[in-house]
């Protein structure tokens, strides 16, 4: 597991691709992006969201995307990948196949909408392409 380390990781690349990606999520969820969609098809009512805790959910959002972006950095590093271009094939690659695919297995036992899953896995895809080409600038 030579690719398992934090050696020669560059932590100013992993804070801004992690930026990055979390700026593209927060878009990607708001009025401006799919919100009132993925809200209509994932059935989530205003009363639902008032009894959220938001705190929690952006506290588990920002610790699986500090990892996931560490998890990029520490892969491109062990594969060799030090440009944008290979940064970013990979990253989309990770998003689709690995995240992608955990929505699609678990929303479809779930019986969730195609349109949650298609929206939650292109998210994921495009924030991970967004961390890898970031890292793969530096």
């Amino acid at each position: 597991m030579d690719w398992f380390t934090f050696d020669g990781l560059n932590w100013l690349a992993v804070l801004i691709a992690f930026v990055a990606s979390f700026a593209l999520g927060w878009w990607w969820y708001s009025p401006a992006g799919f919100w009132k969609i993925w809200r209509d098809k994932a059935g989530v009512t205003d009363d639902l969201m008032e009894g959220a805790s938001m705190g929690a959910a952006f506290g588990g959002t920002i610790v699986a995307n500090v990892l996931g972006v560490i998890v990029l950095a520490m892969l491109m590093n062990g594969l060799g990948i030090d440009d944008w271009s290979g940064g970013l094939v990979l990253g989309l690659v990770i998003g689709l196949v690995f995240r992608g695919g955990a929505h699609a297995i678990h929303n479809g036992f779930a019986v969730r909408s195609p349109a949650v899953t298609l929206i939650d896995a292109a998210h994921d895809m495009v924030s991970l392409g967004v961390a890898g080409l970031v890292l793969g600038l530096f």
